[in-house]
């Protein structure tokens, strides 16, 4: 598939994790169809020399300019490149109809559903509940408004059914895997990716002791932000954390892993999990709704866990057969199609 129109894809504020991935794959698929256009954080200028198709805007703003001129940079854009066929905004509010088609993606649940998740003031009230209103304020803007599962669609309201649309994330990686089974010797490791506090890491620490009463030998990784873990936990001599790390090499752990845990509250999609339970023998996961749409009409065991409130979700990868994932081609695709419709 040719890409015929003129694309604008916002992706200022993208810097880590999903939307890093997102963005990369994005870059990487139009860069082989002739180039499209990026609005980028400066943190990604690498993707101008590996996907040189493409033409990238660069773009720094501070929380101020944030909070009281964000996106003022798109005036000069829009002077040098006209108005696009689609603007792709990825967790910005779409502020006005800036391209013959305007497309909001959710990016993070947060400004929608934050309760009993650990927040500081600047994060709850300024950080999220004001970009959360942005966005409510600015759905008439976006002809199609997406996110990343079913559930995180419905927190999105008294909007039009047939704006809404589901845009997962791509498994690449996983679907390989799974096709080729390759046995890999494993670590006695246990790996949780993500450190933020709506990860609530003392439960997946209480996962990792039930699950070490069996292998004493057991490790518990931790892959993210050391500053945000609580220090209970790092003072632990079976918890080892790494810091931030390529996603090459959080694969690489992921991998080696015997067991995969995630005990996170609050999700705005499964990326994280499909690639935990695909690459570790065995996953423990939380019981919310995305965890639960990357497992229909596959086997897993819900259990409850010492210590834990809730239930959590057993998987063994053995059992999979990844019915739920899909290429990051197939995603894109469907995007374009939904796009040509409305042109």
């Amino acid at each position: 598939m040719m890409v015929k129109y003129s694309l604008l894809f916002n992706f200022a504020v993208t810097r880590t994790g999903g939307g890093l991935k997102r963005l990369h794959e994005y870059t990487k698929w139009f860069h082989k169809k002739g180039g499209a256009r990026f609005i980028i954080h400066p943190n990604c200028e690498f993707l101008i020399k590996k996907f040189p198709n493409n033409q990238y805007f660069v773009v720094l703003q501070t929380r101020t300019q944030r909070l009281f001129k964000d996106c003022d940079y798109l005036s000069d854009i829009k002077k040098e490149i006209g108005v696009p066929d689609l603007y792709y905004s990825y967790g910005i509010p779409v502020y006005s109809s800036f391209g013959k088609v305007n497309w909001f993606h959710m990016s993070n649940v947060l400004p929608f559903n934050s309760k009993g998740v650990e927040l500081s003031f600047f994060d709850r009230y300024i950080k999220f509940k004001m970009l959360g209103q942005k966005i409510k304020n600015n759905y008439k803007n976006a002809d199609i408004i997406s996110a990343e599962s079913y559930n995180s669609l419905g927190l999105i309201k008294n909007q039009a059914p047939e704006k809404l649309s589901l845009s997962i994330n791509g498994s690449d990686d996983e679907i390989s895997y799974l096709h080729n089974k390759s046995a890999m010797e494993k670590d006695d490791t246990a790996v949780v990716v993500g450190t933020q506090k709506y990860k609530a890491l003392i439960n997946s620490y209480h996962i990792f002791r039930t699950l070490r009463e069996k292998n004493k030998q057991l490790k518990l990784i931790l892959i993210g932000n050391k500053e945000t873990i609580p220090q209970e936990l790092l003072n632990k001599d079976d918890v080892i954390a790494t810091g931030v790390l390529k996603q090459s090499r959080v694969i690489e752990y992921l991998r080696k892993a015997k067991y995969y845990i995630s005990t996170t509250l609050i999700e705005n999609s499964f990326n994280a999990a499909s690639e935990g339970v695909i690459f570790a023998d065995e996953s423990y996961i939380s019981d919310i709704g995305p965890h639960r749409e990357l497992l229909i009409n596959e086997i897993y065991d819900q259990i409850s866990i010492p210590n834990i409130s809730g239930s959590v979700l057993r998987v063994k990868r053995d059992d999979l057969v990844g019915k739920n994932l899909k290429s990051w081609d197939g995603i894109i695709c469907e995007s374009i199609e939904k796009v040509n419709k409305l042109l």
